[in-house]
């Protein structure tokens, strides 16, 4: 028989993975009633994969927010940081910025332009010849509750490269 199918992929929903979940016996059962949900069969040789972030947080082995701002702090002083080129398309890079941020009092983030790293278009051409120079953002992020006295702040600056 000629083989017609190549490589297929399916995403399982599982449930929300937390700290010492039995992660072997909730993929099975996952994949299981996903097999017989959607008419499909597990097959010998058949792989079945996981991804490393639900590894990571069935065994407790991931860091905060608040970890990674002490790190910053720590590690490289918690005054000016810069991040250059990011991998932004990755869902963890906005919670990666935040703990920068709560560890630094000015972070200076450079983006490629006029795409990310996978291409997905940031600034137009257009849009940079209209300016006529390389476009410059600048935010301040604040951590606390109440008025801007009293809290501490990060100066972000972004530079679209």
């Amino acid at each position: 028989m000629e083989r017609r199918v190549g490589t297929v992929s399916r995403g399982i929903r599982c449930p929300i993975i937390r700290e010492g979940d039995d992660l072997a016996e909730i993929v099975v059962n996952s994949v299981l009633e996903a097999a017989e949900s959607e008419g499909f069969e597990i097959r010998d040789r058949d792989v079945i994969s996981v991804t490393e972030s639900v590894v990571a947080r069935a065994q407790g082995n991931y860091a905060t927010v608040r970890d990674i701002a002490e790190d910053v702090r720590t590690k490289l002083g918690g005054e000016t940081i810069g991040v250059i080129f990011p991998i932004t398309s990755r869902n963890r890079f906005s919670i990666c910025l935040k703990g920068i941020a709560m560890g630094a009092k000015k972070v200076i983030l450079m983006l490629s332009y006029p795409g990310d790293e996978v291409g997905n278009e940031l600034v137009t051409s257009d849009q940079i010849e209209e300016a006529g120079s390389i476009p410059t953002v600048t935010f301040s992020l604040w951590s606390g509750t109440g008025s801007s006295s009293g809290r501490t702040g990060t100066s972000l600056q972004v530079w679209i490269m």
